[in-house]
């Protein structure tokens, strides 16, 4: 079902299109709410979340779908790959801060994660172009960082190390 609002998360969700919502494909991208604060990824992935936190008050299946969205952006590029590790960071946030109104496997995506950074470790320091135009550059050392400050001390992953 579709929430009438084009490029909104019900919509993506009718259509299978989650993926690219997440990514800001389209008429799914969010503007970022400032002008002061710099991009960091080719949609506001703030207002990405909220609306999904909303849509979960209404909605059936929304935790299945955002894992499968976050699944197949570990599934895709450097690009996909870096804007996956964005949303687990701030799920993770979420979830730390008792502020995650969602049930999703954490654990699980950070794990699949993992192995997405190693498959992709060559690529993620050097410039990454999305679909829409954004260019991330050095998207690596924020992955470093998120790993140092979120997925070791708080959800016991890290995100650098292969699996063995």
């Amino acid at each position: 079902m579709a929430d009438g609002k084009k490029g909104g998360f019900r919509e993506a969700m009718a259509r299978g299109e989650v993926a690219s919502f997440l990514r800001g494909d389209g008429d799914y991208r969010k503007v970022p709410r400032s002008d002061f604060a710099g991009e960091d990824a080719p949609t506001d992935t703030w207002q990405a979340l909220q609306e999904i936190y909303d849509a979960a008050k209404e909605t059936d299946g929304v935790e299945n779908a955002l894992s499968e969205g976050i699944s197949a952006l570990l599934s895709g590029t450097a690009a996909d790959v870096y804007l996956a590790v964005l949303y687990l960071t701030r799920l993770s946030l979420a979830k730390q801060g008792g502020r995650l109104p969602l049930q999703v496997p954490l654990h699980e995506l950070l794990l699949s994660a993992r192995e997405a950074v190693e498959k992709h470790r060559d690529a993620l320091p050097g410039e990454l172009a999305f679909p829409n135009g954004f260019v991330k550059k050095a998207a690596f050392a924020d992955i470093e960082g998120w790993n140092e400050v979120v997925f070791l001390p708080r959800c016991g992953v890290d995100l650098l190390q292969p699996n063995k």
